[in-house]
């Protein structure tokens, strides 16, 4: 019935009061254009909004929920941070029509079981701005599983924390085909100082349930060097807290077995970065 492109943040969340449970906010339409629930009357459209991608004064990565996955891998900010792990990871997604398309926010609010940027996100210990009349900032890995608090609210930004010296990180996504989505899929992040770990998270997606860290399997790096007796029982430990479950894509026996060469397969590309594995 209603359609508006909002010039500000003002007016986007103007509209979303006036309108009400009718009213959503609409970014690229990969969902919500296809789906619009029932009921829903009025879209607003924040597509021009939120569209920066920047280093933070801390060193950390500041970037616009506005911005299309292939826009954010392309940027060169993201291209510099940790690695260039998020680039890498971005050009992955799904395919290059849909990373055309999809926003940074949106991915984050449709909050997807088998989304590739949620647990990247969590693993680097992304924080995401809100709006709801007045701004606030929660951690990803709380905001994904209190869904409440995004409902009504609009997604500005996301901000990852500046990377600590030393700092790898590595991702791994287990798929029948190119562009389909994850039976699992893994993130880790690793701070080594003197060779030993120092830092730690760990995040699986798809399992099928909303992407979390893996803290038994952190534990088992905090205070060891990156070797292959410690890769090892990090990911014989990250199977076994995996909560895993059975779905059409995978049966949770299947799905520990893919956490466990998830986990593994990052850890030796990072350790293979800092020199601790060929």
């Amino acid at each position: 019935m209603r359609y508006l492109r909002a010039t500000s943040l003002e007016e986007a969340w103007s509209a979303m009061q006036e309108g009400g449970e009718t009213a959503r906010a609409i970014g690229g339409g990969v969902d919500l254009a296809l789906f619009v629930p029932r009921g829903v009357e009025t879209l607003v459209d924040i597509s021009g909004l939120f569209r920066d991608c920047e280093d933070a004064p801390d060193g950390g990565l500041r970037i616009g929920a506005g911005l299309t996955l292939t826009e954010l891998a392309e940027s060169t900010s993201a291209g510099r941070y940790v690695g260039g792990v998020v680039a890498d990871v971005l050009r992955r997604v799904a395919s290059p029509l849909l990373r055309n398309l999809a926003t940074v926010g949106g991915t984050l609010a449709s909050a997807h079981p088998w989304s590739d940027v949620i647990p990247l996100f969590i693993a680097l210990g992304a924080e995401v701005d809100l709006h709801a009349g007045e701004a606030r900032r929660m951690a990803l890995e709380d905001l994904v599983l209190d869904r409440a608090a995004m409902a009504r609210a609009l997604i500005t930004h996301v901000q990852l924390p500046a990377a600590a010296t030393g700092a790898k990180a590595a991702f791994e996504k287990f798929t029948r085909t190119g562009f389909d989505v994850g039976m699992l899929n893994c993130a880790c992040y690793v701070v080594l100082e003197d060779g030993l770990c120092r830092t730690a998270r760990i995040a699986l997606g798809g399992t099928p349930d909303m992407a979390r860290r893996v803290r038994e399997a952190e534990a088992a790096l905090l205070g060891r060097a990156l070797d292959d007796e410690t890769i090892a029982e990090t990911a014989e430990r990250g199977a076994e807290a995996a909560p895993a479950r059975d779905d059409q894509r995978a049966s949770a026996e299947y799905r520990r077995v893919l956490a466990a060469a998830g986990i593994r397969r990052c850890l030796e590309r990072i350790a293979a970065a800092t020199g601790g594995q060929s």
